[in-house]
């Protein structure tokens, strides 16, 4: 992968940036039991903040979008990012949107370590708009969001889809684990801008009640997500983000578990795409020898890497 560099060679702004953007993991709600005349107290609700300002700012500048499209696809960055802390081992989780607005679709994934990648099947989406699209859900249209679990522990791929029912992805997600798992689970997904259009900020929260939660205790813990607002916004005043999370659940008691680092991170490589270079028939190679042209050029979809490989590295290939 090849990052463009947001930072104009700023070292230091660059590690300050990517030290702040982390995903924060917690639990909350007390739920008290007794067994064998002890009494047990567990947190039967779980949820995740994240702050994903840089990782958003580096999707934009990969990818090239407009401010439409990298609030589209910065808000399935951050999803994408807050269901890592769902994962463990070497599990990745994969969103993808299929649909018949301008948008066209999204395809985005992300793993344990907190990388993410991904990409708008449509990137310019907002060039072709007619100009009706009065919201959100109208770039969308009709279609399905699909969410596929790849666990270190499963022979096969865990698949789940549900129609889109509302064009905003932080509801039909919230849709797609109550109707697919079973569990209740609520998001806040923001990407604030400037006057110039310049993403500020960009972060994330989501709770998901565990089996026997408190209804009570689940109701006021919405409740109080939608009190929060933008976390975008927040973010680019400089709220942290456990800060936030404290305040906002103060009756709730949140404790944190974990923390690491989220970014914007695709393990495609020079080699990766030589090799699949080399893996095509010797005819193809022939042929792309005789009639080129060179460079060669692959691009990486997932995170606008291109690779260009010259009529001296085909040449290899062949041998």
């Amino acid at each position: 992968m090849i990052k463009k560099d947001i930072f104009k060679g700023k070292i230091k702004e660059q590690l300050k940036a990517a030290a702040r953007d982390r995903l924060y993991g917690f639990v909350m709600a007390d739920d008290l039991k007794v067994a064998n005349n002890l009494k047990v107290t567990s947190k039967m609700i779980r949820g995740g903040v994240v702050n994903a300002t840089r990782m958003v700012k580096e999707m934009r500048a990969n990818h090239g979008l407009g401010v439409v499209e990298t609030l589209v696809l910065g808000q399935a960055y951050i999803a994408s990012a807050l269901l890592t802390a769902t994962l463990k081992g070497k599990d990745r989780i994969r969103i993808n949107i299929q649909c018949s607005g301008p948008v066209k679709g999204i395809d985005v994934e992300s793993n344990v370590f907190g990388e993410v990648r991904g990409f708008l099947k449509n990137p310019l989406f907002s060039t072709q708009c007619s100009g009706k699209e009065s919201d959100l859900s109208s770039l969308f249209g009709a279609g399905f969001i699909t969410v596929t679990k790849y666990l270190e522990e499963a022979r096969t791929p865990y698949s789940g889809q549900i129609v889109l029912e509302y064009g905003n992805l932080a509801m039909d997600l919230a849709n797609y684990f109550v109707q697919s798992e079973q569990t209740p689970t609520a998001f806040n997904l923001s990407v604030a801008f400037d006057s110039k259009g310049e993403v500020t900020g960009a972060g994330g929260l989501f709770l998901q009640a565990m089996p026997g939660a408190d209804k009570n205790s689940v109701a006021d813990a919405e409740d109080s997500l939608k009190k929060i607002g933008s976390i975008g916004e927040k973010i680019a005043l400089g709220v942290d983000p456990k800060e936030l999370v404290m305040e906002s659940f103060h009756t709730l008691e949140p404790v944190f578990l974990k923390d690491y680092r989220v970014e914007f991170f695709c393990r495609c490589s020079e080699e990766k795409m030589q090799g699949h270079l080399a893996s095509l028939p010797q005819d193809d190679i022939k042929d792309i020898l005789e009639k080129g042209p060179f460079p060669v050029e692959i691009m990486c979809h997932n995170c606008n890497t291109l690779y260009r490989f010259t009529r001296a590295d085909i040449e290899k290939m062949k041998k």
